[in-house]
């Protein structure tokens, strides 16, 4: 079984808006909708469950079944970070899944991402226990305390920008999980994290640059202008 986990639990207080992004309307739908359209459409996921921040899981609710999202099956609590509510979500999944079943962890805010990418993921797993999403940098990267002084270039040619989704073998997913919480190694920002934070290795699987990471208001209008390129035919309802 492939489950996709959508992690919708965060609250960014640097975005400004009075919403969390996951909410916010783009073309009389939310930013979550679009990705739970995309899990929902591809045909190697099986179920769909949705870590919610506190106070919105009604609305998930009410989203599903206006948008028609059928395979989504729980919506749950959201936690502190990402590593939490990944973890919430284990527990849940921890009564149905084993070796050999995938569970594929995205992010809600991620709205841009293809089947191609999806599919990636799952395949990559299947192969090495593993399959997380990620692509080439292409700028320069430089180290700062401040964001104003930089005094470390590093190699470009060295580095990975991180994407979800990051697909796991259940099992072996669970046993990083449980592993980080008995050495109190906590507040991981996503799995890949993690798993380097215990010593362990991540294979990558193929990402995109279009694959957009909503994280301020600027990156809402980006994707406004994203999705107009690939659904030219679609009418957004904007002028």
């Amino acid at each position: 079984m492939n489950t996709a986990l959508i992690l919708a639990g965060g609250r960014d207080p640097r975005f400004s808006m009075d919403i969390p992004k996951q909410f916010v309307n783009v073309n009389n739908r939310p930013v979550i909708v679009y990705t739970l359209e995309i899990f929902q459409n591809h045909p190697d996921i099986d179920e769909i469950i949705v870590t919610c921040v506190d106070g919105w899981q009604e609305m998930i609710r009410a989203y599903g079944k206006q948008f028609n999202i059928t395979k989504m099956r729980e919506i749950l609590p959201g936690g502190e970070d990402a590593q939490e509510s990944t973890y919430h979500g284990l527990q849940l999944l921890r009564e149905r899944m084993g070796k050999g079943d995938i569970v594929v962890i995205h992010d809600a805010i991620r709205p841009m991402v293809s089947e191609r990418i999806i599919t990636r993921s799952i395949q990559m797993c299947r192969k090495k226990g593993m399959g997380v999403a990620a692509t080439y940098i292409m700028d320069t990267i430089m180290r700062s305390t401040d964001k104003n002084i930089g005094y470390d270039s590093l190699n470009r040619y060295e580095i990975m920008k991180v994407q979800t989704p990051q697909s796991f073998d259940f099992e072996m997913l669970w046993e990083i999980h449980t592993r980080a919480r008995e050495k109190n190694c906590l507040g991981a920002w996503d799995n890949s994290s993690l798993l380097t934070r215990l010593g362990e290795k991540v294979y990558f699987s193929e990402g995109s640059d279009l694959n957009l990471k909503i994280n301020r208001v600027e990156d809402v209008e980006m994707f406004k202008a994203l999705y107009r390129m690939k659904h030219p035919d679609e009418n957004t309802g904007e002028k």
